[in-house]
């Protein structure tokens, strides 16, 4: 994950450039970047981390910082780490900050009371808000062409949707699934995987015994820390003889562009 990281952000910064190159300026000058941005959860840190100009953030939550959350923790060594709370970031004058929807709603309205531009992107349902997303955060950090070219890099591997030619479910630690109305169901499309919905959003080792499905999607996401859900995963797996791809989870807590060089891997290792 860590080369294929690397990869994207030198293919990013080139197709950057270049969109910035074919920007047509205009009579207006446009408002200088914000210098001082904060990012106050963790899906917000992703977008900052892939969309900012290096200096240009002060502080993302603490979780963004943390290798087993996010790839993109390597790119936060050298910021403040903060609680999600704007009390946390205030002493540092941002000039900009990113909060989560509903879960930064109490830091948005005290951001906002001190006259600190705020900017709320509430955790995508479908590709389109995720696309929309981008292009707000990009937009609010000075550089939509930085965002158009995000864009491209993601609808790039996605690809377009493939007619469903497997039944599969994604799952992860203690057995939750994700819904098949949910944003990772319609990535996962992109690889030509329907997802199959479970009445409680959640299975068991009975359940997978019992129904197996053709194709088992299991995320890694913190497997040392849930060893013990993930071994009965596993043994669901071995009786079932259901074929078990893994994936690295942290690409699918956020789900956006880095998800989408894994829908890519998906798409090749099950065709």
């Amino acid at each position: 994950m860590g080369r294929l990281i690397a990869l994207f952000l030198l293919a990013f910064a080139a197709t950057a450039a270049e969109a910035a190159g074919r920007e047509v300026p205009t009579e207006a000058a446009a408002p200088s970047p914000p210098t001082r941005v904060a990012s106050l959860g963790l899906c917000t840190d992703e977008l900052v981390l892939l969309l900012a100009v290096p200096g240009q953030l002060v502080s993302v939550s603490y979780l963004g910082h943390d290798r087993h959350e996010t790839p993109l923790a390597s790119k936060a060594r050298d910021l403040h780490g903060n609680d999600g709370k704007f009390s946390s970031v205030a002493a540092l004058k941002p000039d900009l900050v990113v909060t989560g929807g509903a879960v930064n709603r109490f830091a948005r309205t005290l951001a906002e009371r001190t006259g600190t531009r705020v900017v709320d992107v509430p955790p995508p349902m479908t590709l389109a808000e995720l696309r929309a997303n981008i292009r707000t955060v990009a937009a609010a950090l000075g550089h939509p062409a930085r965002g158009a070219a995000l864009i491209d890099w993601m609808d790039a591997r996605l690809g377009s949707p493939l007619s469903p030619r497997h039944s599969g479910l994604m799952i992860t630690a203690g057995g939750l699934t994700a819904a098949p109305e949910s944003i990772s169901s319609e990535l996962l499309a992109y690889a030509g995987i329907r997802q199959t919905g479970t009445p409680t959003g959640r299975v068991s080792l009975e359940g997978l015994i019992a129904a197996p499905p053709p194709l088992l999607i299991h995320s890694r996401y913190r497997s040392g820390q849930y060893s013990l859900p993930q071994e009965w995963i596993d043994s669901a797996v071995r009786v079932a003889g259901t074929r078990n791809i893994e994936v690295d989870g942290r690409a699918w807590l956020c789900p956006g562009p880095l998800a989408a060089a894994d829908v890519a891997r998906l798409r090749e290792t099950i065709r």
